[in-house]
């Protein structure tokens, strides 16, 4: 009998959370898909049905649960509201996006690992890339139609997102309770009140 579609997300599903597990114990480099099969509870061999090699897992896991997939899911119409909206919106995003439950634990994974292994690093890049060329793009375009100050796009776009991903390795990796003591809406006020106060016209 054929596989229906359920039966092979399902499957997918199933691997990636196996894998997960087992990179959480034994770390990247030290898990094998034999390791990954038997957390899964399959032969080692259905895991190439699925997924080429372990890198290919591991950039699976990162494309699939990764909040910068939001980039490819904002309706068009957010790219025509005003700056403090739109602000709100992508920070929103991308700051629940990354403290989520689903998130986190990818993130705790990646950190270390990235410092020993650094091939695995184009991994969380590429991924912050994806949110950053939407962002950007935005900026870039308010900033010639003379909406909003001159200035980097770029720049301004990783500023912004280097100070939530800050605030989230400080909360979620670090537990620092200098940060822990900020909800998330205080965050997100936080940064859209800077932003806005950088890029308004005077």
């Amino acid at each position: 009998m054929s596989r229906t579609v359920t039966t092979v997300e399902d499957r997918r599903e199933q691997i990636m959370e196996a894998a997960l597990r087992v990179f959480a114990k034994k770390g990247f480099a030290g898990a094998s898909n034999k390791d990954i099969a038997e957390e899964a509870g399959i032969t080692p061999g259905l895991i190439y049905h699925y997924f080429e090699s372990k890198e290919a897992l591991l950039k699976a896991i990162y494309e699939e649960r990764s909040p910068s997939r939001i980039s490819r899911e904002i309706p068009e119409q957010i790219l025509a509201l005003p700056l403090e909206q739109f602000l709100r919106f992508v920070v929103k995003q991308m700051l629940t996006g990354i403290e989520d439950e689903k998130f986190l634990p990818l993130l705790r994974l990646y950190l270390p690992e990235a410092i020993y292994h650094p091939e695995l690093a184009p991994f969380m890049t590429a991924i912050i890339a994806q949110g950053s060329q939407f962002m950007e793009g935005y900026l870039a375009a308010k900033m010639e139609s003379g909406e909003l100050c001159k200035a980097n796009p770029a720049l301004v776009t990783e500023l912004v997102m280097g100070g939530v991903m800050n605030m989230v390795v400080r909360r979620q990796v670090l537990h620092d309770p200098l940060t822990l003591k900020y909800s998330q809406d205080e965050i997100i006020e936080g940064v859209v009140s800077l932003a806005l106060n950088g890029l308004l016209p005077k």
